[in-house]
């Protein structure tokens, strides 16, 4: 019995602090994922092991929080090393005004909704799937009560993630971009790599911790982590936050600083230094940033220092002069950006009006918003839309250690018409002073076209229970590139002769032989069409199956040595082309078959086999080994997972974005057994 009591009084107890503002600090923190003694204690604390049980590399444990004049800092730890791993979505919410106004809907269209009264004026979503992990790979949304719409608004000010068997990931956040609330209610909740998964845990207590009994539920998330800001007198020195450039002007350097510094200090140019270039003046262009005019623009694929010694902050302290806090280093590349727009200009020019194109992308000097920012020009007319653009990327501080990195772009027509394909992603060297991209519009690059006409041999057969009569029956193709259309009656038809190609008159298999000329889209979708005694129209095999597919390998085949393809069954287009959908037997081993297409553009089908029911991972690693996608997770049943049951992959990561041409691998792994195959990805 007392031992009862003493657990009310317990329960009591955390039921009376929840939404107490805890003993958060007053500070600068290092932002480097690390929680640094400012921190103080964690104002909210999560159980190890109370997440959504699928996805074990979620699991949040502790919530801090702390500001200093400038910025606010949040700090999350997860149970898993997320360095590693790679993989998950972080999100947090925060609200300014401790009332019913707020967000009603998530900012990513997830399944989650808030408690009142602490609905989110604030909404910071951020992703792991693409490190090193910085501000690029965060988003800051704000909620207009208004016209109850969230709105984008660049990324955190700041981020960072630690490694280890317990991470971090840090933010920071300018506090006049909250509109300098007093204090806030917050809540850190994370999801899978899904853009659909609803929230599966959060840093809070467990009653509040991912609660739905499915995905179409909705989560509710109570938001109610109360933090007061602090005061106190600065003692810490001001650092050096970071650098960019003016719009096309790289002769001329922004360095930014964690906080207001001194105007005096600041705007002395001998106070700066710049790897192999003289700064000439110093000028104020803010509170916390300085505009530096050089006498040239620095060296291209090199790693550059940008240094600040003796600048002060509003409260006299000085920047140490360590090598680590006063120094910003990036990398230099010119990026020519040649755009060919023919294909899509043959059907969408707006001559004799003037067509305008331009280039919108995630890495400055390109930008999402505004629209048309980045304009491409034709200086040849033979439209292809050209633009260079001068990026400049971390490259790390002392140990200059730099790494590829992703730009994502997509191109504009008109200033209003976007592609309607997904981003585009390039990875750029930073070592390389120079790099061309060629691309052509939605994707369609060069590579993704032939070089030469090629003949496909297409057969088809019926199998089903549909009635056939070879001698009436006639039986068409329809597709998504020339010679094939999408026209009902179909184009082309197939014939059961005995004329070539087909073999033998009246055996039930239809059959012909397409060219597709010189520039044919190499990857593309066809159908079955078959018009039967008494039709008036022809009927679409495999309604909701989706498409069957053909990569037109123009390196091995041509008109004189055409592609010819396996049997086809009628009206089962799951299965790809020559996989026979008979009932499964239960395999004697586990098998990791090849993917087919193999090359493929964008999506390919795997295929695998198991004895017996058992646990299973089947995940796509990139060619460094880094998990992309997991695709399958959890426990099956034996068999073989072919034809209609394969697992299709679309070229996609875990964030649900396409990713490069490459190779791939793909890896089965279950209780007893790990098998790894190669694909390669052609786009």
């Amino acid at each position: 019995m007392k031992r009862t009591a003493t657990l009310i009084t317990a329960l009591l107890g955390l039921a009376l602090l929840a939404g107490t503002a805890l003993a958060e600090g007053f500070g600068t923190p290092t932002m480097d994922g690390v929680v640094d003694g400012v921190y103080g204690v964690a104002e909210a604390s999560d159980p190890a092991g109370d997440h959504w049980a699928s996805n074990n590399n979620i699991d949040l444990i502790d919530l801090y929080v702390c500001n200093d004049n400038t910025y606010w800092y949040f700090l999350v730890t997860v149970n898993d090393n997320l360095s590693a791993t790679q993989w998950g979505k972080y999100m947090l919410y925060i609200d300014t005004s401790n009332d019913l106004n707020g967000a009603t809907s998530d900012a990513w269209g997830r399944n989650v909704t808030v408690s009142d009264p602490h609905k989110p004026e604030f909404s910071l979503n951020s992703w792991t799937d693409s490190q090193p992990y910085g501000p690029e790979d965060t988003q800051f949304w704000a909620w207009d009560q208004g016209t109850s719409t969230w709105s984008q608004s660049g990324g955190a000010d700041g981020a960072a993630l630690s490694a280890g068997a317990v991470s971090g990931i840090e933010w920071k956040i300018a506090k006049s971009r909250l509109g300098n609330p007093a204090s806030i209610y917050c809540e850190v909740w994370t999801t899978g790599g899904g853009g659909t998964d609803n929230a599966q845990d959060t840093s809070n207590d467990l009653p509040d911790d991912w609660n739905a009994a499915d995905w179409s539920t909705p989560a509710v998330l109570s938001n109610s982590t109360l933090v007061a800001e602090q005061t106190g007198g600065d003692t810490t020195p001001p650092t050096v936050a970071g650098y960019s450039f003016p719009y096309d002007a790289y002769d001329r350097l922004i360095c930014s600083f964690s906080e207001p510094v001194d105007t005096l200090s600041a705007e002395t140019a001998t106070n700066y230094t710049v790897t192999g270039v003289n700064v000439v003046s110093a000028v104020m262009s803010g509170a916390s940033s300085v505009e530096l005019t050089l006498d040239a623009v620095p060296a291209l694929g090199s790693c550059i220092d940008l240094t600040a010694i003796n600048v002060k902050d509003l409260a006299g302290n000085v920047i140490v002069n360590d090598g680590v806090t006063n120094v910003a280093s990036f990398y230099l590349t010119e990026l020519l950006v040649r755009g060919q727009m023919s294909i899509h200009l043959q059907t969408h020019s707006l001559a004799p009006v003037a067509d305008t194109f331009a280039i919108e992308g995630s890495l400055a000097p390109l930008t999402w918003n505004p629209t048309c920012d980045d304009l491409m020009a034709d200086p040849d007319g033979d439209s292809t839309y050209e633009a260079t653009l001068i990026t400049a990327v971390n490259c790390g501080v002392v140990t200059h250690i730099s790494d590829t990195v992703n730009i994502e772009y997509k191109f504009t027509h008109q200033c209003t018409e976007w592609e309607s394909s997904g981003n585009h992603i390039y990875q750029l060297d930073m070592h390389a002073p120079y790099d061309t991209l060629a691309i052509w519009w939605n994707d369609q690059a060069p590579i993704n076209f032939t070089t030469l006409p090629i003949d496909v041999i297409f057969f088809a057969e019926n199998v089903s229970n549909y009635q056939w009569d070879p001698l009436i029956d006639t039986i068409g193709i329809d597709g998504s590139i020339a010679p094939l259309n999408w026209n009902n009656p179909p184009v082309n038809l197939l014939a059961d002769d005995g004329v070539l190609p087909d073999s033998v008159a009246g055996d039930g298999v239809f059959t012909t032989r397409l060219t597709f000329p010189t520039g044919s889209l190499k990857n593309f979708d066809f159908k079955y069409l078959w018009k039967g005694v008494g039709d008036t129209l022809f009927n679409f095999e495999c309604f909701g199956q989706g498409n069957r597919n053909v990569f037109l390998n123009d390196t091995l085949f041509s008109s004189a040595v055409p592609i010819v393809l396996d049997k086809a069954y009628w009206d089962r287009c799951t299965q790809f082309v020559g996989i026979d959908d008979a009932s499964p037997v239960t395999p004697a081993a586990m098998r990791l078959l090849q993917n087919a297409p193999n090359p493929f553009n964008p999506r390919t089908a795997i295929e695998f086999e198991l004895p017996s029911r058992t646990t299973v991972d089947l995940a796509v690693f990139d060619a460094a080994g880094r998990r992309i996608r997991t695709l399958v997770k959890g426990t099956l049943d034996g068999g073989a997972y072919t034809g209609s049951r394969a697992v299709i992959w679309d070229g996609t990561n875990d964030a649900g974005r396409a990713v490069s041409s490459g190779v791939y691998f793909y890896r089965l792994r279950s209780d007893a057994k790990s098998v790894t195959r190669k694909m390669v990805l052609v786009r």
